[in-house]
């Protein structure tokens, strides 16, 4: 057992990996009680750092009168809404107000950005290309699907980080402490996707370059070479927004953006023809090689479906590791389609992962399909309507919610919009002694008379405050 000192929380905290010896059966065989005092410790710490570091925490915290936090539940009224990284002013960007995207984004970011000036930038993607190049952060975005695209502060040195515990989970074994070669495993990537963006997923991309083909540029394989346009993506959340409110022809839409919306719209129409062809091609050329890839349920399962209508098994070296998740986005999937994939790709484990953009952690899936959650998370189950914390304890079922204790650039306590349940006491079949969530994760927003949105905690007023003054301080 590790001894709690000040010392043991910073190790931590600071680095979990070198704290576990960068072995995923030790990560989740520490003992119950002891990584409880751990996480309280290492809370209690991180705390005081963003009540320093990040304004709309600290202006929370002062309207809650909370100035330190001991206990678990103490944490709850912190949470903020997942929707926090999208209260920014949206016609900021349509103005070109990048010089005040700044100050929005100096108040939810632990890094001083008041020396960075915007004011040149002409569209989103030369203010988060800016914010690359002038600070510590790269900045992810969302997709947009609900109107507003996310705008997450992540480190470039916490992403990079994030790729290494990503290689200690795909390529261990639990049970086994990690062989040399699985600490430093070279594979072939397969990117079913564009090499480039500002997209949370496509961030990845640089990171599994350098961290899974030990930088060979020759073993990474992308569908599309170029970068997906945040600008357009930008565009597109808007029209989806306007278009559900029966407000499209109100929209005021750059005439920069339109002259490139038909060709992404043409790129996006191609999409599946392009997919076939380029899973075709890497069956070819990568047959029999140790291949890591990874994508949501449908698209591989339309992928696997289409090579073996083709005549194409088991492809690929079966210690491969191929990655999904992510729900099946209205998809409806036969009951066989984990099979369909492991048939085609070859390999047996398809290994699973839930997590979200806001925290820095993936959980994964055991063979017994229970998400572990890590222990730099502490996990929370809340009153889908109250947002109040049920017992840690039994097994219960609610809205998710976690604090990231490892995430050093934003804060990382965040209420999501999964309903989940979780297992407290049980003992998992797989060994794992770490708690786990259920297989079976639901978005409220697709559960009837139940809006995404709808997240009652003492953050969400302090936050539309924040914005409502935020705008009433500029002229836009």
């Amino acid at each position: 057992m590790h001894e709690i000192s000040d010392q043991s929380v910073d190790a931590f905290m600071r680095d979990p990996l070198n704290y576990f010896n960068s072995s995923i059966t030790q990560m989740h065989s520490i003992d119950r009680h002891e990584l409880s005092k751990l996480q309280k410790a290492a809370m209690k710490k991180r705390f005081a750092e963003h009540y320093a570091s990040i304004e709309i925490m600290r202006n929370l915290a002062d309207k809650l009168g909370i100035h330190a936090v001991s206990e678990f539940d103490d944490m709850v009224p912190m949470l903020f809404p997942h929707t926090v990284f999208k209260s920014y002013p949206p016609a900021l960007i349509d103005r070109k107000r990048f010089d005040l995207m700044t100050q929005w984004m100096n108040k939810v970011t632990s890094y001083d950005l008041s020396k960075v000036d915007a004011s040149r930038c002409d569209s989103l993607d030369e203010w988060l290309d800016l914010l690359d190049e002038e600070t510590p952060l790269e900045v992810i975005t969302s997709s947009g699907t609900t109107g507003t695209i996310s705008l997450i502060p992540k480190s470039k040195a916490g992403a990079r980080y994030n790729m290494k515990i990503w290689r200690c989970f795909l390529f261990q074994n639990f049970g086994e402490e990690p062989t040399p070669e699985q600490m430093n495993p070279v594979v072939d990537v397969i990117w079913p996707n564009f090499s480039k963006g500002k997209l949370g997923h496509l961030r990845m991309a640089n990171m599994l370059k350098t961290e899974f083909t030990d930088g060979d540029e020759s073993r990474f394989h992308a569908l599309y070479d170029q970068a997906i346009d945040t600008d357009l993506m930008f565009l597109a959340s808007k029209m989806r927004a306007a278009a559900s409110k029966g407000e499209l022809d109100r929209l005021e839409i750059d005439p920069k953006l339109m002259a490139r919306k038909d060709e992404f719209l043409a790129m996006q129409a191609r999409r599946p023809q392009d997919m076939a062809k380029f899973f075709a091609t890497c069956a070819e050329k990568l047959q029999g090689k140790r291949v890591f890839t990874t994508s949501a349920y449908p698209i591989l399962y339309e992928v696997a479906k289409d090579g073996l209508d083709r005549g194409l098994r088991n492809v690929f070296s079966e210690d491969s590791a191929i990655l999904t998740g992510g729900g099946t986005k209205g998809f409806v999937l036969p009951d066989n389609f984990m099979d369909v994939i492991r048939e085609f790709t070859g390999v047996d484990t398809i290994q699973e992962g839930y997590g979200m953009s806001e925290i820095s952690a993936f959980h994964w899936a055991c063979e017994h399909n229970n998400y572990h959650v890590v222990p730099w998370i502490i996990p929370y189950v809340l009153d889908p309507d109250t947002s109040e914390p049920l017992p840690r304890e039994g097994v219960q079922t609610g809205r998710a919610a976690f604090y990231d204790l490892v995430n050093e650039s934003h804060w990382g306590g965040v209420i999501s919009g999964d309903e989940i349940t979780i297992n407290w006491d049980t003992p998992c079949a797989c060994g794992r002694r770490s708690v786990y969530i259920d297989h079976d994760i639901m978005r409220y927003s697709e559960k009837d008379g139940v809006e995404d949105d709808r997240i009652s905690c003492s953050a969400t007023e302090q936050v539309n405050d924040e914005v409502l003054n935020f705008m009433s301080s500029f002229q836009v």
